[in-house]
């Protein structure tokens, strides 16, 4: 039962379960199986020398691969010796050529699925496996009829992979038959694209004869590709939502020049987004996909290691099973300062360059290039391109609204470094339209028209300030506006540049031109940057009109509340009820205030 107990521990805390009491490495535990774990970086990096650990055929942990789903043909990433160096040259030059596509690919699938979602859009996670689907597999197979369809690439995906022990594999009950059919589907899509014959003759040239040439591409493009691209764009895409405004607008600035300067998503764009890169380099960090390396002893060995408490060193007796904790060498503090922040700026510059060694995703370090006599990643280069360019892309073109912030606990292992949380959008709008356009004329239309784009409006916005003392404020006041149909506006700043500003007892009008929304407006966020940070404002009320000069609608938004630096208020058209306190109170007195809305 000790097996049993420990699978279930790792299923039910997964990275948790291992947390390293960082004096020691190579920690004797059961995980479903007796391993040593390891967790310093510097030690996870020893098991990545060929010569003294080697994978366990078809298997990946405390899961298996089904080898009906490969025809008995063992994968790439968990074969050894002269097998392993034939089948990974076969990838490393299969994606040697994907690679020379991926940007131009990405980009085509980033736009043309968001022409698709519309403003509102549901299953978000599915959506964002079709954009890998549609920018991964043209550039390795070419185009199929019909084309590679992600929710059947992703059932095979499920469906390739089971659990290593009889009981846990049946308590979770999966119907294979969907997967098995999914396979078949794949398989002939796969048989019946533009290079098949192509990627044949290349696998024969290797050495590989059809069914195992086709065998590796179809574990390695779906299960390593898909899976480990859609979880790691997922992680960076909702870590997006943790970094403050201008942070994402920095981001932002850094892609745009890019893309303009290059005219779209190349190399030479790409080589020129260092922030970029960082960002999603720390986001792989933070999150890790995958989040281990299982590997078995080739030989008894003496393995040295440095820890917090100095130089180790261990025996490692051959035959013996060793767990690399990814997750846990990522947050090594002796390499990686305050790992448990994110930190988004910690790949930029020389410092920053240098910790690329110590970070092992691709199980292997940053640094090192794919080689059949070496365990790193074939698709690290492919992988990394699509994650940065789609990130440059939806940061820099578009907004969204999630349903619920994302959320890291390292407790779910099923989410392979993705939020504990399903991420699902509230809401998406085009940014920057006329950049877009400029940049992509190609899908500018389609894009407007799927996610149900207006022209601009003007909107006159007044503000009243409150007359208690103390009520005005120097800071800098913004609103964004909320319609029907989920768009959203920009930030919109009230400033008359010539004109002092919300003085206690003043109204304000503001004309803002240029706003894609349309009636009805739905809610309003009001809300302060950091700027004067003890000036506090009393607000009573904000009225928006749209097409004022032609007596379109007006929204009244009852305020009457104190707002500090960085506050946001959510509003709607109605009314407001507020304790007394709150409207008597000094500006250092406890805030508390009550809405009611109609």
């Amino acid at each position: 039962m000790g097996n049993l107990i420990g699978a279930l521990k790792l299923l039910g805390w997964s990275n948790q379960t291992l947390t390293p009491n960082r004096e020691e490495d190579f920690v004797e535990k059961n995980i479903g199986f007796p391993c040593r774990v390891v967790t310093g970086n510097k030690a996870v990096q020893s098991v990545f020398d060929i010569d003294l650990f080697r994978k366990e055929e078809f298997h990946f942990g405390v899961a298996k691969i089904r080898k009906d789903f490969t025809k008995g043909v063992c994968p790439s990433v968990t074969s050894n010796g002269k097998i392993h160096e034939k089948n990974k040259g076969f990838l490393i030059e299969v994606m040697s050529k994907a690679y020379g596509e991926i940007l131009a690919s990405t980009a085509s699938a980033v736009l043309s699925n968001i022409s698709k979602w519309g403003s509102k859009p549901s299953d978000f996670e599915v959506k964002l496996t079709a954009v890998v689907v549609d920018a991964l597999f043209p550039t390795v197979f070419g185009k199929s009829k019909p084309p590679f369809n992600a929710e059947e690439v992703d059932l095979y995906a499920d469906g390739a992979i089971e659990l290593r022990s009889d009981i846990l594999e049946a308590i979770a009950g999966e119907d294979l038959d969907k997967t098995r059919q999914a396979l078949l589907s794949i398989l002939g899509k796969i048989k019946t694209s533009e290079r098949y014959r192509k990627l044949m003759d290349l696998g024969k040239s290797h050495g590989l004869g059809e069914e195992e040439a086709t065998a590796q591409l179809l574990f390695s493009v779906v299960f390593n590709g898909l899976r480990g691209i859609r979880g790691n764009l997922l992680t960076s895409f909702a870590r997006l939502d943790t970094i403050s405004a201008e942070d994402r607008e920095e981001l932002r600035e850094e892609a745009l020049a890019a893309l303009k300067k290059h005219g779209g998503l190349t190399p030479e764009a790409l080589e020129e987004m260092p922030k970029i890169e960082s960002f999603v380099l720390e986001a792989l960090r933070a999150g890790p996909s995958p989040d281990f390396f299982s590997t078995i002893a080739t030989r008894s060995t003496t393995v040295k290691y440095t820890t917090e408490s100095g130089q180790r060193e261990v025996e490692v007796k051959e035959g013996e099973r060793v767990y690399a904790s990814s997750y846990w060498a990522l947050r090594d503090p002796a390499v990686f300062d305050k790992p448990e922040d994110f930190v988004w700026r910690r790949f930029l510059g020389p410092d920053g360059e240098a910790r690329m060694e110590h970070h092992v995703i691709f199980h292997g370090r940053l640094t090192d290039t794919p080689a059949a006599n070496n365990h790193m990643c074939p698709g690290k280069d492919v992988a990394l391109s699509v994650i940065k360019g789609s990130i440059a892309i939806l940061n820099t073109f578009f907004g969204w609204e999630l349903q619920e912030p994302p959320v890291w606990t390292g407790t779910k292992i099923a989410r392979f470094g993705q939020p504990d949380n399903e991420v699902k959008t509230k809401s998406f709008w085009v940014q920057r339209p006329e950049d877009l356009k400029k940049i992509f004329p190609s899908h500018f239309d389609a894009i407007r028209h799927g996610l149900g784009e207006v022209d601009g409006i003007e909107v006159l916005v007044k503000v009243k300030t409150g007359s208690y003392r103390g009520a005005g404020t120097n800071g800098n006041v913004y609103i964004r506006l909320y319609d029907e149909k989920g768009r959203q506006s920009r930030e919109l700043q009230l400033d008359v540049w010539w004109k002092d500003d919300f003085e206690k007892g003043s109204e304000g009008q503001y004309k803002l031109k240029d706003i894609k929304v349309a009636a009805p407006i739905l809610k309003m966020e009001l809300f302060r940057d950091g700027s004067n940070p003890d000036d506090d404002w009393y607000c009573d009320y904000v009225s928006v009109q749209l097409n004022p000069d032609n007596s379109g609608p007006t929204y009244d938004f009852p305020v009457h509340r104190w707002i500090k630096k960085n506050d946001h208020v959510w509003l709607i058209p109605g009314k407001c009820e507020i304790s007394l306190d709150d409207l008597i109170r000094p500006k250092t007195a406890r805030r508390r205030f009550k809405f009611l809305f109609m």
